[in-house]
C-alpha cells in the first residue's frame, strides 16, 4: 500500500513520515487521549429498524488515494486554491479533487484526509460562512494530532455511499461533513452539520461515495500556467514567499534538523523549480525531481503537481531525486484513469 505515495509495508496503526525507517510515525500516541471525542461508536437512524450503525473506517484503507463525490448536489470534496477553504467541484481532473487517506490504529481507529496542498481537512470550533449550515471547516496544517483533523464513518442510509462523522463531536452530538447549496448552485462550500447520534437523519448532501484512485510510478502531468487557466483555476498573488525546503537522501529519509529556507518570487511551480535548481547546486536539474509539499511538523508529504496556493506566506516541500531507491518507492495518483 502507498505511504503518500510511496510503497510500504506498514499497516494501519501507524505509518513513517519517509520513504524507509522514521523516528517521526503516524499514531495516536501521547497527542490524543484514547477514545478522544469519539466514545460515541453506533448511531440510530430516525428511520431504519435494523438497529444502531457502527462507526468506522471502511471503506477507507491505509494509504489510498480517493475522491469523494457528493450523492446530494455532485462535485467532488475539493482543496481550495486559497489553501485554506474546503467546497465542492465537479473537475474531476483536477488534482484538488485528490485525498491521501491516513488510517489511524489503536482501539478506536480514524481517518486522516489530506489533500493538494499537503493540509488536512478540519473541524474547527467556529460557525460556517454565510449561507452554510453548522460549523467551518478548513484545510489545516498538522502540528498536533487533535480530534478536529480526525474522522469516522458510517453507511450512508440510501446504500452506495458514507457519512464522514467528525471525530471533535462531543456531549452525546456529532458532526457530519456535508456540502451545501443543493438549491443554490453558486453555493459550494462544505461545513459541518450537527445530528442527533439516537436519531440521525442524515440528507444526501452528507453522503459521499468514494472513489478509489489508482496508483502509478510515473509522477502525472503539472497543472501550472495554462494548463491550470484551461481548467479553471484562478492563481492569485504574486509577492515573495517564503519555502521550507528538504532534500530525501537516496533511501527517501527526510527527517533532517529545520529545512534550508528559500525566498521564491511568487507561486509558480515552474518559479519554485527554477529557485530549487539556482539554490540546491549543479546536480538538482527541475526534470529530475519530484517535489511533495508538507503541512506541519506532523504531517505527511502529498505530490505538489500545482501551484501554491493563494492565500498562504509559508510552505515546506520535500525534494526526492530521480533514480534514487527512495524516488523508486514514491507512488502517485493516476489522475486520469477511468
Amino acid at each position: 500500500m502507498a505511504m503518500f505515495g510511496t510503497e510500504s509495508s506498514s499497516t494501519g496503526g501507524s505509518s513513517s513520515t519517509s520513504t524507509g525507517d522514521s523516528p517521526h510515525c503516524w499514531s495516536p500516541g501521547t497527542n490524543v487521549q484514547p477514545g478522544a471525542g469519539v466514545g460515541l461508536n453506533s448511531i440510530c437512524f430516525a428511520s431504519s429498524g435494523d438497529g444502531p450503525a457502527r462507526l468506522g473506517v471502511a471503506p477507507f484503507e491505509n494509504g489510498q488515494y480517493v475522491r469523494l463525490l457528493n450523492r446530494g448536489r455532485g462535485g467532488y470534496l475539493f482543496a481550495d486554491e486559497s489553501g485554506v477553504r474546503v467546497r465542492t467541484d465537479c473537475r474531476r481532473g483536477l488534482i484538488n479533487t485528490v485525498w491521501c487517506v491516513q488510517i489511524l490504529g489503536g482501539d478506536t481507529p480514524h481517518i486522516l484526509l489530506r489533500g493538494a496542498y499537503g493540509r488536512y481537512v478540519a473541524g474547527t470550533p467556529l460557525g460556517a460562512d454565510e449561507g452554510h449550515i453548522g460549523i467551518l471547516v478548513t484545510q489545516r496544517v498538522l502540528e498536533t494530532m487533535d480530534t478536529n483533523v480526525m474522522w469516522r464513518t458510517v453507511p450512508g442510509p440510501r446504500g452506495g455511499g458514507v457519512v464522514l462523522i467528525n471525530a471533535s463531536s462531543f456531549n452525546g452530538g456529532l458532526r457530519a461533513l456535508r456540502t451545501n447549496g443543493k438549491y443554490q448552485r453558486w453555493n459550494t462550500g462544505v461545513s459541518l452539520q450537527c445530528i442527533d447520534r439516537f436519531n440521525a437523519r442524515f440528507s444526501s448532501m452528507m453522503e459521499w461515495e468514494v472513489q478509489v484512485i489508482p496508483t502509478r510510478v510515473q509522477r502525472p502531468p503539472f497543472q501550472v500556467g495554462g494548463a491550470a487557466w484551461l481548467c479553471g483555476l484562478q492563481r492569485r498573488g504574486s509577492g515573495e514567499i517564503q519555502v521550507g525546503v528538504r532534500v530525501a537522501d537516496d533511501d527517501g529519509n527526510f527527517n533532517i534538523p529545520g529545512p534550508q529556507n528559500l525566498s521564491v518570487p511568487g507561486r509558480s511551480l515552474i518559479e519554485l523549480g527554477s529557485v530549487l535548481e539556482d539554490r540546491l547546486g549543479s546536480n538538482f536539474r527541475f526534470r529530475n525531481m519530484s517535489i511533495f509539499i508538507r503541512a506541519g511538523s506532523l504531517g505527511q508529504p502529498f505530490p505538489l503537481l500545482t501551484d501554491l496556493p493563494s492565500e498562504l506566506d509559508y510552505f515546506e516541500v520535500v525534494v526526492f531525486m530521480v533514480g534514487t531507491p527512495g524516488y523508486r518507492r514514491l507512488r502517485f495518483p493516476d489522475i486520469d484513469a477511468a
